[in-house]
Parts: C-alpha cells; sequence; structure tokens
C-alpha cells in the first residue's frame, strides 16, 4: 500500500496547563475526501491549525508525501 498523502501521528498541543490534543493520529490518502467531525472543543480547528503551520504543535509527527 502506498504512504498517506499527509499524515499526522501522536499529536499533542497544549495552551499551557490546557490540554487541546492528546496523542492525536490523522491519515488522508491520495485522492480521498476527509471530513473532520466532533463535538465543540474537540480539537478539530486545532489538529486543523496544527496542520497548516498556523500553530506549532507541542509534539508528534507530521508527514506529507513520506517526507517529515
Amino acid at each position: 500500500m502506498a504512504e498517506p498523502l499527509i499524515r499526522m501521528t501522536n499529536i499533542r498541543k497544549s495552551y499551557g496547563r490546557v490540554q487541546a490534543l492528546v496523542d492525536a493520529s490523522f491519515h488522508v490518502n491520495e485522492k480521498e475526501i476527509v471530513g473532520l467531525l466532533g463535538d465543540n472543543g474537540a480539537g478539530k480547528s486545532t489538529l486543523i491549525k496544527v496542520l497548516s503551520g498556523a500553530v506549532p504543535l507541542t509534539s508528534g509527527d507530521i508527514f506529507v508525501r513520506g517526507k517529515k
């Protein structure tokens, strides 16, 4: 199987003592359409902000086409 287009593993994002994301993992394959759903405060916006580089992650790894 081919490497995912985007792969995020063990993503953590903290704002001081507030844990916005704890060990979140996410991947999107080529030609795949993905919806991100969840309750208010679940971390959807934070995950996308981390992926886009708008906010730095606290820890974890992001790969695009297999490259970190």
